[in-house]
């Protein structure tokens, strides 16, 4: 079941963050570390009614952030620069990836009426590469980042 996120979904949220990092560390991604996300942010999200979470069986097993129209130092960029939400955080509980929840999660999104969906990943992620890929997001803009190509991608909703 998606929906928005709770306070209460934090604890499984945090477990879930943990096994992240702990795999993207194995994976020697260096998307996420010890400091970011954290705990005060993942509430934050939770507090802003943003945050979306899939939830089997009553654990939550996928998370994610949206933005209504959040301010963007690349707009300039962008196709779509009315009603947009920006995605952030997204993460899948590694024991349940392959699974569809985070394309769950992002129909969700997509279901909310914004004319386009716009987010942020690394070609060294292949995992939200091919996802993204796959749902149709196109990337906009690539960027050097140390030995990582960071890309910009936007899916247009409404045009």
């Amino acid at each position: 079941m998606v929906r928005i996120g709770q306070i209460d979904d934090l604890n499984d949220i945090m477990e879930m963050l943990n096994l992240c990092k702990a795999d993207m560390k194995k994976r020697k991604l260096n998307i996420w570390n010890e400091d970011y996300p954290n705990q005060k942010i993942i509430e934050d999200d939770l507090k802003s009614n943003g945050a979306v979470v899939c939830e089997v069986d009553g654990k939550v097993v996928a998370f994610l952030v949206m933005y209504h129209n959040h301010p963007d130092p690349c707009e300039e960029i962008y196709k779509c620069h009315e009603n947009y939400c920006l995605i952030q955080r997204v993460m899948v509980h590694p024991l349940y990836r392959r699974h569809g929840y985070a394309q769950e999660i992002l129909a969700f999104v997509e279901k909310r009426g914004y004319s386009s969906i716009r987010l942020l990943t690394r070609n060294t992620n292949t995992y939200s590469v091919n996802l993204y890929t796959k749902l149709g997001y196109k990337v906009v803009k690539s960027q050097r980042k140390g030995d990582e190509i960071m890309q910009t991608c936007e899916k247009i909703l409404k045009g």
